[in-house]
């Protein structure tokens, strides 16, 4: 997390929400500065909970502690803004900023309603609200707020992609959408950095995989997902009442600590010494026996620390840490079914599971057992992810695209992913590159018409582009999309192919053929490549006769 520096306490008093036009509202600092200690502690909370070296326990207990003293203070400071607002007068649309910097979403609703009494033809009220309705599933209410903010700024590309991905029906007609896409392009528009509202605490991207709730701490997760902040709390603190980091007495024992403070220095013989004493003075703690196979791991004893998960797990059946160290290790160890059997029987047992989940669909597909592997990470959807969401979803396409040629699925999973990072270039891509492939031409245009609006150029995406403008008879358009995309990948056989065919349409014969060269010089040499690769893969394989 950044520090709380002037220019960031800058950045909190100037909010920049919907798009087409800046709601510049001079917001509480304070208010927002105790949302920011909340949130790092939450954080540091989450780092800490899986164990990672097994002497956490009091980073737990402390981070806990940080974080209910910070709710006390984030509240205390947003009904002191809230009161401050009102004391001033404050417009409503600073009153639902407020709410929603607060995370109380439906207040934030109502402030919009009376915002929008007040100045009922502003289009950035509409777009906000809107985003508001659908962030609570009232995804009707949503379209019809999004649809009247089209109406009062008909040019206003954000409102027309939503109005595109948000309508309340299948019926709506995509080409005047396109058209106010394609003039915002042509006039390069100016959009926000981030013209879609924001809403999460913490930010999706921020993980570079799925991180999953710990199975013992999902009530508590799930409520902070829901913004039950206190709910959470309570949520919290009964599960760590109940963690063996924190209640099993080896765990706080000063040979463990020791011995992990050992590891953490990259002194193995010291760390496996003291930990191989904590488990003789404490033989029956689940505790001591995960960290000692935590430790043999690190120094490249697997197998001694294949059977201290084992112990672990066996006098304490429902650690999902240790279950989940000892399927892993049994896959380091390339024993795979025994890997497969352990972590279902997590699965089992500890249903909210994730870190199984994904542990286990990663060794099927390592096995081509795709549609296994991708049934689990489905279910893996359905729990709480802290963050790397996104992640999640696109490894969920990826398998479903290699083994189950599913391409609508493929489409349904990023449209999801680009909901989730709405303000991400490179997720209007994707989207777009699958409308593409599954032949949803205006779809297609849609999301890289936007994606070029978020100031993205890519050469394949360029391509599509030209593709689809070409199909749909706008020649110049596609001309200008294929020669950016040449330019910028001279590789793409296929734009240089279409780019010919649109030149000629153009009745530019001579610059059709100089592109048709082109083309087929480069099919000529992808030819020659996938040759080569297919000789040196046979003479690979061969087997020479005796």
């Amino acid at each position: 997390m950044e520090g709380h520096s002037t220019s960031r306490t800058g950045r909190n008093r100037l909010r920049l929400w919907a798009a087409g036009t800046w709601l510049i509202l001079a917001l509480p600092v304070t208010a927002a500065a105790q949302k920011d200690v909340f949130v790092d502690a939450f954080i540091a909370l989450h780092s800490a909970l899986p164990g990672t070296y097994g002497d956490e326990g009091p980073q737990i207990a402390a981070e806990f502690a940080r974080l209910e003293a910070a709710i006390t203070a984030w509240d205390r400071s947003a009904a002191a803004a809230e009161a401050d607002l009102k004391k001033r007068a404050a417009s409503k649309g600073e009153f639902a900023l407020h709410y929603v910097d607060s995370q109380r979403i439906a207040a934030a609703l109502d402030a919009m309603t009376d915002a929008i009494a007040a100045e009922p033809s502003r289009a950035s009220l509409y777009l906000f609200q809107g985003q508001l309705l659908d962030a609570v599933g009232r995804t009707a209410d949503a379209s019809a707020a999004f649809s009247r903010a089209r109406q009062l700024d008909p040019e206003d590309p954000v409102a027309a992609y939503l109005v595109a991905t948000r309508s309340a029906s299948d019926a709506v007609d995509l080409q005047p959408l396109i058209a106010t896409l394609m003039g915002a392009v042509d006039r390069r528009r100016a959009m926000p950095p981030r013209p879609f509202a924001d809403l999460t605490l913490i930010r999706d991207m921020s993980a570079k995989t799925p991180e999953f709730s710990p199975a013992a701490y999902v009530d508590a997760f799930t409520a902070f997902g829901a913004r039950r902040f206190r709910n959470a709390i309570d949520g919290y603190r009964n599960a760590i009442a109940r963690d063996p980091l924190i209640t099993d007495p080896a765990a706080q024992s000063k040979d463990l600590l020791d011995g992990v403070a050992a590891l953490r220095a990259r002194n193995g013989d010291a760390a496996v010494a003291r930990l191989e004493a904590v488990v003789k003075s404490w033989p029956t703690s689940s505790e001591s026996h995960r960290v000692l196979g935590i430790v043999y791991r690190a120094v490249g004893r697997l197998s001694e620390s294949i059977e201290q998960f084992e112990t672990a797990v066996r006098l304490r059946p429902d650690d999902e840490r240790a279950r989940v160290a000892w399927g892993s290790a049994l896959a380091e160890a390339g024993r795979h079914e025994d890997a497969e059997r352990e972590l279902r029987a997590t699965i089992r047992t500890l249903p909210a599971s994730g870190d199984a989940r994904w542990l286990l669909a990663d060794l099927l597909d390592r096995q081509s057992r795709g549609t296994e592997a991708n049934a689990l990470l489905e279910e893996a959807a359905s729990l709480p992810v802290v963050a790397g969401r996104v992640h999640l979803l696109l490894r969920i396409a990826e398998v479903a695209q290699a083994y189950r040629r599913d391409v609508d699925g493929v489409v349904s999973l990023l449209s999801q992913m680009v909901r989730l990072i709405p303000n991400e270039a490179n997720g209007h891509k994707d989207l777009g590159l699958a409308y593409y492939r599954a032949g949803r031409d205006d779809e297609a245009a849609i999301e890289l018409l936007l994606m070029a609006l978020l100031g993205k150029e890519d050469g394949e995406a360029l391509g599509a582009l030209g593709q689809i403008h070409f199909s749909a008879g706008r020649l110049d358009r596609a001309e200008t999309a294929l020669r950016r995309a040449v330019a910028l990948d001279p590789t793409l056989a296929q734009a240089r192919y279409v780019l010919a065919r649109t030149l000629q349409r153009l009745g530019r014969h001579m610059d059709a053929l100089e592109q048709l060269a082109a083309y087929e010089k480069l099919r000529v040499q992808v030819f020659d490549e996938q040759r080569r690769k297919f000789e040196s893969e046979s003479r690979a394989i061969s087997v020479p006769v005796q």
